[in-house]
């Protein structure tokens, strides 16, 4: 089977929010969790894998009530966070790189939106989608499973629920639909992972030299999702299939991380993502 070959992981930025929506049961004590994305070179070209939160979004006063919201009641609002990176303004609640948060995490490898030759969005979530339109502006389709496509199309969610509609109504984007599990490039394969919302997905890559990669994205979320066998806390369904779901995508993970000895990466802890940094060169 072809394999990937070099992988580079990206952090656009964090946010802060409770646990609860991380972790089912979970407190609401905040965490301030990494925006991740992953970038691979194939035999077929670069892939981008998730991409972070656009500047509009951020700076949106709708979207720092919907954060706030969520941060209610918090018993550590207060605490300092103590992990790298840290906050540029603490008081806000979610920070980005300068500029244009995609084409900033892209620059440090390297890369800039024209060297990708297709990206995947995990879920379309406001801090996963917020590089599509500067992608699409550089002429780069959007992989996204047909099940989100529709859910986010259907006029049920809005910037309070977490979607950010700038991000996916260009008309320049141009989709490339996915029915349940594609091999989207040699080494690069989507895994379908319904729960967090309808049409999620998680991404398994083969590297030659360190094997099986297995990231998650927020079906899920921390360390403690896998070691407590609990799912994601949050279903934007909104349906107790959608929480169903939840539960045997994230054993579904469990399956193939154990099937593939694959090192299985949650989708937003900062500890994780700290540990596993790219070598000069990336991971190979």
């Amino acid at each position: 089977m072809t394999k990937a070959l070099r992988m580079f992981l990206l952090q656009y930025g964090a946010e802060r929010v409770s646990k609860s929506l991380s972790l089912e049961g979970g407190s609401q004590h905040l965490y301030w969790e990494p925006l991740l994305g992953i970038a691979v070179e194939t035999t077929d070209g670069w892939v981008l894998i998730d991409t972070g939160m656009s500047r509009a979004a951020h700076l949106s006063p709708e979207n720092q009530k919907a954060y706030i919201a969520g941060g209610v009641g918090a018993p550590n609002i207060d605490a300092e966070w103590r992990l790298s990176p840290v906050p540029p303004q603490p008081d806000e609640w979610n920070w980005i790189l300068a500029g244009d948060p995609l084409c900033s995490a892209l620059e440090a490898i390297g890369l800039a939106p024209k060297d990708i030759s297709l990206a995947a969005i995990s879920h379309a979530h406001v801090d996963h989608s917020g590089g599509i339109p500067t992608l699409s502006r550089a002429g780069v389709p959007i992989a996204i499973q047909k099940a989100e496509l529709d859910f986010i199309r259907s006029g049920k969610v809005g910037i309070a629920e977490g979607f950010h509609k700038p991000d996916w109504t260009s008309p320049e984007t141009t989709w490339v639909e996915l029915d349940g599990d594609t091999q989207i490039a040699p080494g690069v394969k989507a895994i379908f992972t319904p729960g967090h919302t309808p049409g999620h997905m998680s991404f398994l890559i083969e590297l030659e030299q360190s094997g099986s990669w297995l990231f998650c994205a927020d079906a899920v979320d921390l360390a403690q999702n896998l070691l407590d066998d609990t799912p994601c806390g949050s279903f934007a369904g909104g349906t107790q299939q959608d929480r169903a779901n939840a539960h045997a995508s994230l054993e579904r993970l469990l399956e193939i991380a154990s099937e593939c000895n694959a090192r299985i990466i949650p989708g937003h802890d900062q500890i994780i993502a700290n540990a596993i940094k790219h070598p000069i060169g990336g991971h190979r």
